[in-house]
C-alpha cells in the first residue's frame, strides 16, 4: 500500500490539469503493457521510436526511473507544473524545458545521476549516456532533451493530441461533477479501482509499503494514454506530487460524438454521459459501476432520459436494459439540467 498523507491544506489544494508533457511521460513510463489497443503506443512500440530516431536521453531517462519504485521520479524541469485554468500548447511545454536556467538543470539530474541501479548493464549504460550529455553542459542538455522531446511527439503523438486533449477534458468535468455530488474523498476514490481515501490519506494497492509526500498537494492528470495509476513525486518536495490515472471509458465515447454536444448544455454532464454509454443496452447496475455512481442516481437520470424520449428499455427475465435511441425520440429536456 503507498499511502500519501493529505492535510487539509493540500486536499483544497489538489486539481486538476491537462499537460501534453505528462501525457508524453505516460507513453515514457517503463511499465508499459507490451501491447495496447487504440492509438496509443505499447511498450514495444515506444522502443522502437526511441531507438529508430536516436533518441538516447530519453531511452536513458526511460531506464533510470526504474531504480525509484513504487512511485517514480523525473526531474522537475522536464515535467514543469502545468499552468492552472488552462491547457498548454505542446511548444510552450517544449521551450519551458529548453530555457530551464542551468543551476535549476543542474541540482535536479544530481538527484537522477544519483541513483542506485537495479538492471544492471542496461542502467549503467543510461548512466554513462546521462552524464555524458551532462558534462556538455546543462543548458546544452536541456535543449538537446527539448529537441527529442519534439522529435518524440511528432512521431507518436501531434496528430491525435486534440482529441486526447478533449477526453482529457471530458473526464475532468465527469470527476467534478462527482465531487459536487459527493465530496472530494469519492472523487478521488472514483479515479481508479486501486485508490481510496480516508483518514486524511490517499492510498494506492500496491506490493509496497511505503509512505510517499505529496509535496504540498497533488495534481491530477487524466490520460486516455494511461494503462494504470502513474505516480510521481519530487524526493526534495519542491513541485507538488503529480497523479497520472487513466480517463473514463465514458469520456472517450462522449468525445467523438462531439458533433451532437450542443445536447449537452440541455442535458448537463452527467446524463450526457450516461448518454453517451447508452449505444448497446446497459442496466442501472452496470452504468453505475461504470460512472461511478449510486444505482439511485443512475436511476433518476434514466427515468429523465426515458421521459425525454431519448432512451427505451424492455424487460429481460429480472433485468431492465436502456438503450440510446437513434435518432432521440421528441425533444431534449431544458428544465431537468444537472
Amino acid at each position: 500500500m503507498i499511502t500519501i498523507p493529505l492535510s487539509a491544506d493540500a486536499l483544497a489544494a489538489t486539481r486538476f490539469a491537462v499537460s501534453p508533457l505528462m501525457q508524453v511521460g505516460t507513453v515514457l513510463h517503463p511499465h508499459r503493457p507490451r501491447t495496447l489497443g487504440g492509438n496509443s503506443l505499447s511498450y514495444g512500440e515506444v522502443s522502437r521510436v526511441l531507438r529508430e530516431h536516436r533518441l538516447h536521453l530519453l531511452a536513458a531517462i526511460r531506464e533510470l526511473v526504474h531504480a525509484f519504485e513504487p512511485v517514480f521520479y523525473s526531474p522537475v524541469f522536464l515535467t514543469p507544473p502545468a499552468a492552472a485554468g488552462r491547457t498548454p500548447e505542446p511548444s510552450e511545454d517544449l521551450h519551458r524545458i529548453a530555457s530551464a536556467p542551468s543551476r535549476v538543470v543542474a541540482w535536479q539530474l544530481s538527484c537522477l545521476l544519483g541513483v542506485q541501479p537495479k538492471n544492471g548493464r542496461a542502467a549503467l549504460a543510461a548512466l554513462r549516456t546521462l552524464r555524458e550529455a551532462a558534462d556538455r553542459g546543462e543548458g546544452d542538455f536541456a535543449e538537446r532533451l527539448a529537441c527529442e522531446l519534439d522529435t518524440f511527439w511528432l512521431r507518436g503523438f501531434s496528430r491525435t493530441w486534440q482529441t486526447v486533449a478533449a477526453q482529457a477534458t471530458d473526464d475532468i468535468a465527469l470527476r467534478t461533477r462527482l465531487l459536487a455530488d459527493h465530496g472530494m474523498g469519492y472523487a478521488l476514490g472514483s479515479l481508479h479501482e486501486a485508490l481510496c481515501y480516508g483518514n486524511g490519506a490517499l492510498r494506492l494497492l500496491d506490493r509496497h509499503s511505503v509512505e510517499v509526500s505529496a509535496g504540498g498537494h497533488l495534481v491530477l492528470f487524466p490520460s486516455p494514454w494511461a494503462h494504470s495509476l502513474v505516480l510521481t513525486v519530487d524526493p526534495q518536495g519542491r513541485r507538488p506530487a503529480f497523479l497520472v490515472y487513466p480517463t473514463s471509458p465514458s469520456t472517450a465515447s462522449a468525445t467523438t460524438g462531439r458533433a451532437d454536444r450542443p445536447l449537452e448544455g440541455k442535458l448537463g454532464p452527467t446524463r450526457y454521459a450516461l448518454l453517451a454509454d447508452l449505444d448497446v443496452p446497459r442496466t442501472t447496475t452496470q452504468l453505475a459501476a461504470l460512472h461511478h455512481l449510486s444505482p439511485s442516481t443512475v436511476s433518476y437520470h434514466l427515468a429523465l432520459l426515458h421521459r425525454a424520449g431519448l432512451v427505451t428499455r424492455a424487460r429481460t427475465r429480472n433485468f431492465v436494459y436502456y438503450q440510446r435511441t437513434e435518432p432521440p425520440v421528441g425533444p431534449a429536456p431544458t428544465a431537468a439540467t444537472q
